[in-house]
This record gives C-alpha cells, sequence and structure tokens, in this order.
C-alpha cells in the first residue's frame, strides 16, 4: 500500500514564509535612519528652546538691574526745597551713625555731613587688592563670596520722591526741608504732620555693587537705616560686570551752562568734580551673563564698557551687554570753584 505523498508547497508560497537577512537589514538600516532624523529634530528643538530660555533669563535679568539703577540715579541730588551747598544746611538732630557701621568714601563722606564733608553721589573701582578698597562697607568678609575686581560702585544718597505724611518706620530716617534747613528725625516722624514742618521727605543712602559666588555674579545694594547700612539680600543674579561713565560739565562754576563736555570712568572722576557739582549725569554699562553653560559654544568676545574692555576669556557663557544715558535734572553748582 502507497502512503499519502507529500506535496511542496508552490515555489512563490515558500518565498513569503519569512525576510531574508538582506530585507531585515534594510529595514533596520531605514529604522535607523528614521531614529536619528528625529532625535536629530529634538535636540535641535531642545538646544533652540533653551537658547531662547537663556537669552530671555539675560535680558530680563539685565533689564530689571538697569531699571533699579536708572530709576535711583534720576533722583540725584533730589532735596526737595533744599537748594545750594546742602551740607551747611544740615541739623543732624542727634542723628549718629559710628564710622564702623557706616559707607563711607574716600574722604570719610559718610550718610550724614560730618567735619563739612558730604557727597550726594559719588563712585569708584573694586581694586585688584582689596586692601586698597576705598569704601570699606561692601566688603562682608564672607568666604563664600568675593568682589568683581575691576567692576564700579557707586554711593548715592536723597531723599525719596514723594512726601511722607503718615505711616513712619521705626528704622527709617526722614527731612523736615526747607529752603534754609534740612532737620534730620529718626523713626516715628508723627510730629513733623504739623501745618508748619509739612512736608516730610524720607532719607535714602544706598551703595550699589557687584559681588559673585561660585562664579556667578550678583548686584548687591546696601541701604541705611537707623543705626548703620544694611545689606540686602541678592538684587540681580548674572550681572557680571556693572562700568559708570560720568557726563561732566567742565565749566567753572559761575560759567557752567549744563551742558556735558565730556564723559569719563569713575576713575578718572577728580574730588573736585564730586565736590563742586560738574558731575551732571551718568552712562550705565551692565554685562550680564547666563546661569548656565552652553554646550559646544566659545565665547570668546571682548565687550566694550565704557572706556573698560571686559575679555570673556574663552569661556562657554554667553552674555548681553545693555547700557542707558541719565542725565541728572537735580543738579545744582555745590560750591563756587
Amino acid at each position: 500500500m502507497i502512503g499519502p505523498r507529500l506535496i511542496s508547497p508552490p515555489k512563490n508560497i515558500r518565498q513569503q514564509l519569512g525576510y531574508s537577512l538582506v530585507e531585515w537589514m534594510i529595514a533596520i538600516l531605514l529604522s535607523l535612519f528614521l531614529t536619528a532624523g528625529l532625535l536629530s529634530v529634538f535636540i535641535a528643538s531642545q538646544r533652540a528652546t533653551n537658547e531662547a530660555l537663556g537669552s530671555g533669563e539675560r535680558q530680563e535679568n539685565a533689564t530689571f538691574a538697569l531699571q533699579l539703577l536708572a530709576r535711583d540715579l534720576k533722583q540725584s541730588y533730589f532735596f526737595s526745597q533744599a537748594t545750594g551747598e546742602n551740607k551747611s544746611l544740615w541739623d543732624l538732630n542727634g542723628a549718629i551713625i559710628a564710622n564702623s557701621d557706616d559707607c563711607l568714601d574716600n574722604v570719610s563722606s559718610g550718610s550724614f555731613p560730618n567735619g563739612g564733608k558730604y557727597r550726594p553721589l559719588w563712585a569708584a573701582s573694586v581694586p585688584a587688592s582689596i586692601g586698597s578698597l576705598a569704601m570699606s562697607c561692601i566688603n562682608d568678609g564672607d568666604s563664600d563670596t568675593s568682589l568683581v575686581v575691576n567692576s564700579d560702585y557707586l554711593s548715592l544718597k536723597r531723599v525719596r520722591g514723594y512726601q511722607q505724611e503718615g505711616s513712619y518706620i521705626a528704622d527709617r530716617f526722614y527731612l523736615d526741608i526747607n529752603t534754609s534747613a534740612l532737620t534730620v528725625y529718626q523713626g516715628d516722624a508723627s510730629a513733623l504732620t504739623s501745618s508748619a514742618v509739612k512736608p516730610v521727605w524720607e532719607y535714602i543712602h544706598h551703595v550699589y555693587y557687584l559681588d559673585k559666588q561660585d562664579e556667578i555674579g550678583r548686584l548687591r545694594r546696601l541701604t541705611l537705616r537707623t543705626s548703620k547700612m544694611v545689606r540686602e539680600e541678592v538684587l540681580v543674579e548674572g550681572v557680571e560686570s556693572m562700568q559708570f561713565m560720568f557726563a561732566l560739565d567742565a565749566l567753572v562754576a559761575s560759567e557752567r551752562d549744563g551742558s556735558v563736555h565730556s564723559f569719563v570712568g569713575a576713575s578718572q572722576v577728580t574730588n573736585n568734580d564730586w565736590d563742586t557739582g560738574r558731575v551732571i549725569g551718568v552712562k550705565i554699562f551692565l554685562l550680564v551673563k547666563s546661569l548656565e553653560k552652553t554646550a559646544g559654544y566659545t565665547n570668546g568676545n571682548t565687550y566694550q564698557m565704557g572706556d573698560y574692555l571686559f575679555p570673556a576669556a574663552n569661556d562657554n557663557y554667553k552674555r548681553e551687554l545693555v547700557s542707558t544715558v541719565i542725565l541728572f535734572q537735580n543738579s545744582v553748582v555745590l560750591v563756587n570753584d
């Protein structure tokens, strides 16, 4: 008896039972190309997003820092009705701040007139040797932070740009001002709200400077309080360098016309310029650095900040340079020179 005979499937059916090695390799190769394309699009999208976020962060920090400084500097030399040489008009009324708690400039002018010395505005640069620093109050002695060498710092004294008629704060100073006197009151100035002495103005002394922590620069500020200059929290992170160029009216007092004859750096403004009211404006330069490094980017730029050149030293941080010019509307001839 002859058993059943096995019949082979047709040739075309045998070829459909699986993929050949060549077909598999082609499929894998196509998948790799597709995956690589999708990955490159994802990486490019992520890089563009990070760049947009970094650029936005730098611009936001730069704008905010510039606004803080500009808003304060626009009111330079503002003392309400008081004019002329302000230091001769002051009645300190017992207001005293110890030198060790104050911010003194290079001629020992502090928050209040002392020994005939008083400057509403003054600036200098942080030297390479901190031992040569003129205004020692900006050095907090913290081992985790350091001052930014070659950056400028600035001391500004004025009254707030609106009258105070209540809600006095215990740790602030207030001034009763008229054309012949500036009388200082500490804390509760409610007694000044009588019609005889209105208006009252809050007295302000700010010192702006840069320090850095973990190589990130920060804009900081010291503010006058009852017994000392108080160090505030960080105002803006990422500010790597701050430079000022000051506008000078170079004419003698009797001939000044309020015109800008030159812009000079802080180190070129003389004691006589500060003391006689020749400084009539300022140009602010801020260099703001990203808080994070950018992969694959090398910054070898040199940034022109007035008369100061800042080299980026071939690092991996992107930067933003901003500036603005302010002319002081309240500047007066302090002394006839």
